[in-house]
């Protein structure tokens, strides 16, 4: 294997190059205008330093050389092409999906006098859309790959789709962006991340994702302003002093509030690309200006930045000086329940409560109302459509759900994972997304479903199709959503508690917890994590370590929006 000190040094070198008023008419017919014309790709304004085959390379230098080469998306991968065959060239599919391994375990083994194979151990991959997806196992993966010599010097001539790269190369190649999709109401932007390389050219892959529409796990409980039926052309999307021109034709775009969502959800879509300040949207050759939104949709759903919590004797806000705010109307009849968990609803005006017979609901000047008699259930999760949702720790697919109006009772929902034991669940705060954490043999696994709602809110079904966030080996102890897109998950091993941080489409990210930690809970972001441990201790992170905010804390409920 050729020197990896070599390998390291070529990737960390960094190729730096220069860096609606009033109301229009909408064309709904007519002939589609030409553009300027427009190069395929712009160059990309960050890439790795790759080079072109050299003469009298063996088989082994030549498939290096194209693996890091495929790691520069410059002009549609030319670099690498080069050390394809002319006639396979043509023909490999770089755009196929992305497989990141850990370059340490990858090791080359030659086959026959014309074949090498590659063994990597997968720690993630991406799709052809540019979903993040975590490893499925941790087994070693065999790539295959023939050569043939062309003018005496050896080229590959088969090859596995899609490109191979390693995890330090994909830090610095590939960079997340958030596609803004609705909910079915319009109220809320849900973010859908998607991981692409090439920055001058990820206005481009952004657009085209948008119009193929959102991750298949995501789409039952998501809506998108633009028609099926719409293309981008030109197939690119030109950036001109700050401005991305996106020029979309095939639809009849005949009713304004749809323009204006359409134009909205672009500009929050390439709204993180660097050098993207504003868009200029073009429908069937001619350019459009409309009005913004009366009343745009909400993108950060925040909540009361002070924890809920129950000491035994009170329920409510935890403020500074170990003060405890009660919730009025609330935490009266919370406490008379001998409480062992609860959810607090949006609005503070409802409370899903776990006690010793069930969980029940309480609501301002009326009776609790029992609704799940069952035995051993987990903590409920409240959602921002008055939702209580429920299931038995030792039956995870026996999820039940309760409407807080009394519309309907224990209306049992099938899922879409399985599990040995489940531990804990909680909905997004804009209730299109539910988090569940499940035991599965000696690991714990962290899944994500969408929610399928009907006009009224109330749930129809959870999406057929689970996103798989990082899984641990362990105990599952809990899990909070920490803001509108990321996930904080709590395990346990021999080893001590285990912190996950993670972006729902990402990598994870994870850290020791404090000694006998059991919940975790959110605020705003992930800098707002709390730490419940077995004594009581209420812990947030200083840095490396955690610090005892407060003591004497019997749980954490749960805020939702609202």
């Amino acid at each position: 294997m050729r020197d990896l000190t070599r390998r390291a040094a070529a990737i960390a070198a960094l190729a730096v190059a220069a860096t609606l008023t009033g109301c229009a008419a909408i064309p709904t017919s007519g002939n589609v205008n030409a553009g300027v014309a427009r190069p395929a790709e712009e160059p990309v304004d960050l890439d790795v330093l790759v080079r072109q085959p050299q003469g009298g390379e063996t088989q082994q230098q030549i498939l290096e050389g194209f693996i890091e080469a495929a790691a520069s998306p410059r002009g549609n991968y030319d670099i690498a092409r080069e050390y394809l065959t002319p006639a396979f060239a043509s023909e490999w599919a770089a755009d196929a999906g992305t497989t990141i391994d850990v370059l340490a375990d990858r090791t080359f083994n030659q086959f026959g006098e014309r074949g090498i194979r590659v063994q990597v151990v997968p720690s993630g991959s991406l799709a052809p859309n540019g979903q993040y997806l975590e490893s499925a196992t941790t087994a070693p993966v065999q790539l295959q790959y023939e050569f043939e010599q062309v003018d005496g010097e050896w080229r590959i001539s088969a090859a596995p789709p899609g490109l191979l790269v390693d995890e330090t190369t994909f830090q610095i190649v590939y960079r997340d962006y958030t596609l803004a999709f609705f909910d079915p109401q319009y109220r809320f932007l849900v973010p859908d991340v998607r991981w692409f390389a090439g920055r001058e050219s990820a206005q481009t892959s952004i657009v085209r994702a948008l119009l193929a529409g959102p991750a298949e796990w995501l789409a039952p409980a998501v809506v998108s302003a633009i028609p099926e039926d719409v293309t981008l052309d030109p197939a690119t999307v030109p950036v001109t002093d700050g401005v991305a021109e996106v020029s979309l034709v095939g639809a009849a775009f005949d009713n304004l509030l749809t323009v204006q969502r359409m134009q909205y959800q672009l500009e929050q879509s390439l709204a993180g690309v660097r050098n993207v300040r504003n868009v200029e949207l073009a429908l069937n050759g001619a350019p459009v200006e409309a009005p913004d939104l009366a009343q745009e949709p909400q993108r950060t759903l925040r909540i009361d930045p002070r924890p809920v919590v129950y000491d035994g004797e009170a329920f409510g806000f935890l403020s500074g000086g170990d003060e405890l705010s009660p919730v009025p109307g609330i935490s009266e009849q919370v406490v008379a329940l001998e409480p062992t968990g609860a959810a607090l609803g949006p609005g503070d005006d409802a409370a899903a409560v776990r006690a010793a017979d069930g969980v029940w609901l309480v609501r301002p000047d009326e009776e609790p109302v029992l609704l799940d008699p069952r035995d051993g259930l987990v903590v409920p999760a409240l959602d921002i459509d008055d939702v209580v949702w429920s299931v038995p720790g030792d039956a995870p697919d026996a999820l039940a759900w309760f409407a807080v109006d009394g519309s309907a009772a224990g209306e049992q929902i099938p899922v879409p994972w399985s599990g040995s034991r489940i531990a804990a669940i909680e909905l997004s705060r804009d209730g299109t997304r539910l988090a569940a954490l499940l035991a599965d043999g000696a690991r714990s696994r962290v899944v994500v479903a969408s929610v399928q709602r009907d006009e009224a809110g109330l749930p129809v079904a959870l999406g057929p199709v689970v996103l798989e966030l990082a899984g641990a080996v362990g105990e599952p102890l809990d899990l909070a959503w920490l803001d509108s897109g990321s996930i904080g998950v709590l395990t346990a091993s021999a080893s001590g508690a285990r912190v996950g941080l993670q972006e729902v489409g990402a990598p994870d990210t994870a850290g020791e917890g404090p000694e006998g930690a059991v919940q975790l809970d959110g605020a705003n972001s992930q800098r707002d994590l709390r730490v419940l441990t077995s004594d009581g201790d209420l812990a947030t992170r200083a840095g490396a370590t955690w610090q005892v905010q407060d003591r004497g804390i019997r749980f954490l409920a749960t805020q939702q929006s609202g």
